[in-house]
């Protein structure tokens, strides 16, 4: 649960309406052939490319099984992905609401009668698990973050904390990013080891290279090292500015994404004297020309569950450079967990930097200004993406869902 949906816990807003944008026509499946996922809404974030993506990887294996499949978003706000068209999907407006989240959901899913419900991120899979308990369905959760560093201060987080102790261990199954959420989830959350299910997220290389071909007027003419994500506090953004200042790196610095510390960042980019090398794009639908274009890539967040976006730039053959926050970032670029660093590390596939050390990802960036450097972690990138496939996610998936008959824990092994 982020800031926003922790501020939004005791709301006292109007009661949910049901926006239902599937096809005029069609009916409830009143038989017991349904699945549904759940997630907060589709807006520009990577959990919702996932859950995007997932609804398109499967749709072959729900249709080889007859499943009327749903998509219900929580929240009415504008949608930045787009589901595929198979999906009847449900918009609700709880407006951030547990408490309205809950009736309005119930009442759809009574009428949908899914066997299975698969959410995302914290509200949805809270308030998952507490109607399948209700309606008889099994709730599985998927944990897209690590739980404890995301929820590290103030009154909401422990509130938030405190529901998710409570609520997770019912799940009948979690699904977490990385080993590192695992990991968190079962020390922090009394969530049952055996319950939990490790599946990384999936990437269609070709696909990725295909839409970085696009065509986009707003590059930089110099050359540039590039960030992506939302502008927020647990991005970090202000520190990976205050490394590149320390550095001695001349490149210009590319930073896709809007949020609420977007002014806070220009006036230190201005502090800093570098204002004019640092250009703030905005959300991109389609990030992959941006980074594409970067020299490398850089990530300096205090915490993420499996990073979409380091990923996503290792398919296009970027280097990276990342802090070693909880989790994922590790895993990708050495293959292990649990890992510390101090400063920073060359590691197999990339630079690892102590969390929220300026001097740490100064060094990196030092070291990436060699080209040699480059070109050779640009090449380990792209051997390192081809763990992370479509396919190999779609067999997880089926094992978590029940989808086929082979036995054994959903679990990808850190390789």
């Amino acid at each position: 649960m982020n800031k926003k949906e922790g501020s939004q816990l005791n709301s006292v807003s109007n009661l949910a309406i049901c926006r239902d944008d599937s096809l005029r026509g069609t009916p409830m499946n009143q038989a017991n052939t349904a699945i549904a996922f759940i997630i907060n809404s589709l807006e520009g974030g990577g959990a919702e490319r996932v859950m995007c993506k997932l609804l398109s990887i499967m749709e072959k294996d729900f249709a080889a099984r007859d499943l009327d499949v749903h998509l219900i978003l929580l929240d009415d706000v504008p949608q930045a992905q787009q589901c595929p068209r198979y999906v009847q999907k449900h918009v609700l407006d709880t407006k951030g609401s547990l408490h309205n989240g809950y009736s309005a959901l119930k009442k759809l899913l009574s009428a949908i009668n899914p066997s299975i419900c698969l959410s995302f991120l914290t509200r949805a899979n809270l308030l998952n698990v507490k109607i399948g308990k209700k309606l008889g369905y099994r709730a599985i959760i998927s944990e897209r973050v690590n739980t404890s560093s995301h929820l590290s201060g103030g009154i909401k987080d422990l509130i938030s904390k405190c529901l998710i102790r409570m609520v997770y261990p019912s799940a009948d199954a979690v699904i977490a990013v990385s080993e590192g959420v695992k990991a968190d989830l079962v020390a922090h959350f009394g969530v049952a080891e055996n319950r939990v299910h490790t599946i990384y997220n999936p990437y269609n290389i070709n696909t990725i290279n295909a839409m970085a071909n696009e065509w986009v007027d707003d590059l930089p003419a110099r050359p540039y090292i590039v960030a992506t994500g939302r502008l927020v506090k647990n991005k970090n953004f202000t520190l990976l500015l205050e490394a590149l200042a320390a550095s001695r790196l001349t490149h210009d610095l590319v930073i896709l994404g809007q949020g609420e510390e977007q002014s806070e960042l220009e006036a230190k980019a201005h502090a800093l004297g570098i204002s004019h090398r640092v250009h703030l794009l905005g959300f991109k639908s389609n990030p992959y020309p941006y980074i594409r274009h970067g020299t490398f890539f850089v990530s300096t967040s205090n915490a993420e569950g499996f990073p979409n976006a380091i990923a996503e730039a290792m398919c296009l053959g970027k280097a990276v450079v990342a802090t070693n926050c909880e989790s994922g970032p590790a895993e990708i670029l050495t293959g292990e967990y649990p890992y510390s660093v101090k400063g920073f590390k060359a590691e197999a596939f990339g630079c690892i930097c102590e969390v929220n050390n300026v001097q740490a990802v100064a060094d990196a960036l030092n070291f990436m200004a060699d080209e040699h450097q480059v070109d050779n972690y640009a090449k380990r990138s792209m051997g390192r993406a081809t763990t992370f496939s479509n396919t190999l996610f779609k067999q997880r998936l089926q094992e978590v869902l029940g989808l086929t008959n082979k036995a054994g824990a959903a679990h990808v092994s850190v390789s």
